[in-house]
């Protein structure tokens, strides 16, 4: 297998030779950060085109109706720069946590590999993982421009099963539907072919090593809510 020859087509190799992107990163680390950028800069553009096309007095008085019996407290919030400083920050927190807590992840399972990688190496293969999200980003805003904005807040990323469902603020399962990546087959893909670049563990353990922390992470949330 051939590296990636640079930074450009490695993103490109993320989505047509995985392997291929990971064995560059694996030789020049530093590339890793490119992704992060590409993810951290994505909710800037998203959510400023949205709060641009959007009809805030829809959407204010839709919100409100849900945020009075959720969450009356926030209702002070509803500001166009308010809440559009609210949904970028969150996307941004909520992918740098995912691609944190999945380094962390692959160093601690990988340890008894005799190939060891450290945790920035790790979280440089963990924003590949997360890159395809960007995919999710214009299929959002092609969705935003075909419905002419009238797309509530949480309704309107595609990369979350609650874009596709809608789930409204006040059901049970908003906040999970709106979390659970509709991407998250390809990451597991993208997870197992980093493993089994980096490592020698045969495709069985590199499968087990990328699905266990979403599996583990979604199936013990979706019981809490059960639960309580």
């Amino acid at each position: 297998m051939t590296p990636s020859a640079n930074p450009l087509i490695m993103l490109v190799d993320i989505f047509r030779a995985p392997s291929a992107a990971f064995l560059a990163l694996y030789q020049r680390g530093m590339w890793g950060w490119q992704p992060y950028v590409f993810l951290v800069l994505a909710p800037f553009l998203f959510w400023g085109a949205y709060f641009d096309i959007v009809d805030f007095e829809w959407l204010k008085a839709e919100l409100t109706v849900q945020l009075e019996q959720t969450a009356p407290n926030q209702l002070e919030l509803l500001e166009a720069n308010t809440l559009m400083a609210s949904e970028i920050i969150s996307d941004i927190v909520s992918r740098t946590l995912t691609i944190v807590m999945l380094a962390f992840w692959f160093n601690l399972a990988t340890k008894p590999s005799q190939h060891q990688h450290g945790f920035w190496r790790w979280f440089a293969a963990s924003a590949v993982i997360t890159f395809p999200a960007l995919i999710g980003d214009v299929a959002s805003y092609a969705s935003l421009l075909l419905k002419h904005g009238q797309v509530m807040t949480y309704a309107a990323d595609l990369n979350s099963l609650n874009g596709l469902i809608k789930l409204p603020l006040t059901n049970d399962w908003s906040q999970f539907s709106s979390a659970f990546p509709l991407l998250l087959p390809w990451y597991i893909v993208l997870g197992y072919a980093a493993v089994g670049t980096w490592t020698e563990f045969n495709r069985g353990q590199a499968l087990v090593i990328s699905a266990l922390p979403w599996v583990a992470y979604y199936l013990i949330w979706a019981l809490y809510i059960l639960v309580s």
